[in-house]
């Protein structure tokens, strides 16, 4: 099966993957708020990490799932699929929000935070930039070099 034609799939089948109805019992935040949230992590996306890791129970599961999309989605953005590649970190961002619903608050509302900050962007390579950020925060960051650097 032609590359492309795989990740176009993978894409779609993520899309479907997302969440139809909120299951979530928290009182809902303002945007500002959200913002607020995430901007506090990228603050120090070190000490967020650590936190995230010792009060969330479904940190090493979701570690390993958004490593792999971040790998795969920095080959495909660099080959030219940004839009492929902002709907793949979209995904995962909202199975992220999905898996840990109330069980892990800080990390939801940072994740809500960086999707509404994506959908604020006019551009989709601003808006895959916005979902990237977001989810290095889950690896401690962006990456201090490249990869096989």
């Amino acid at each position: 099966m032609n590359k492309a034609i795989f990740l176009i799939l993978l894409a779609v089948f993520l899309s479907a993957c997302l969440p139809t109805e909120d299951k979530s019992s928290s009182p809902q935040l303002s945007k500002e708020e959200l913002d607020n949230a995430l901007s506090e992590a990228l603050a120090n996306p070190k000490a967020f990490q650590s936190e995230i890791k010792e009060t969330c129970a479904k940190f090493n599961p979701m570690l390993l799932e958004v490593a792999e999309t971040i790998q795969m989605g920095s080959r495909i953005w660099n080959a030219g699929g940004a839009p492929i590649t902002m709907r793949l970190y979209e995904g995962v961002a909202y199975r992220v929000l999905y898996e840990v619903d109330d069980e892990c608050p800080k990390l939801s509302h940072a994740f809500l935070g960086g999707l509404n900050r994506a959908a604020a962007q006019e551009s989709i390579n601003d808006k895959g930039r916005a979902l990237r950020e977001t989810l290095d925060l889950i690896m401690g960051g962006p990456p201090t070099k490249p990869p096989g650097a």
